[in-house]
């Protein structure tokens, strides 16, 4: 019985550090730190886990307002919609709309570069310069004579 008091007492003096080393990284984490939105959220996630193993709950709100907080330039407009959702979401619905936006970022990013592909490939010269056009002085018409009006 003593070796489990004394594994008890170890792990609760090392519970409040613990606590205060992941509260440092839940709220430092950013998704430019990650591959992808799916790690980010898992990340996120997981941190709220640990803190919760040490007695130092994350509620919902927090939480998504944390992975809201980490976004990067890309994903803001998918923050703002979920910060001005009528109801705070919940974090997977949250999760869920953060890989949805990443998808469609990653569609016209494929679509645009294949534009850039086809517009850089394209190298034909250009005509000549002796074929531009040069600009005219404006061709003057008489003017209409009405009555005495000169």
């Amino acid at each position: 019985m003593d070796a489990w008091v004394l594994l008890r007492d170890i792990f609760q003096d090392h519970q409040t550090s613990r606590a205060v080393t992941l509260k440092q990284e839940f709220t430092t984490t950013r998704m430019e730190d990650f591959p992808n939105a799916s790690v980010y959220c898992q990340r996120l996630k997981s941190l709220a886990d640990q803190l919760k193993n040490v007695g130092a709950l994350v509620t919902n709100s927090r939480l998504v307002l944390q992975l809201v907080s980490g976004l990067n330039e890309a994903y803001k407009g998918v923050g703002t919609q979920i910060r001005h959702a009528k109801s705070l979401l919940p974090f997977t619905e949250a999760r869920s709309s953060l890989v949805l936006e990443e998808r469609e970022l990653a569609a016209m990013v494929s679509h645009g570069s294949g534009s850039a592909m086809v517009a850089s490939v394209d190298d034909t010269p250009l005509p000549s310069d002796k074929h531009k056009l040069t600009p005219r002085e404006p061709k003057k018409f008489p003017r209409p004579k009405f009555g005495n009006w000169p």
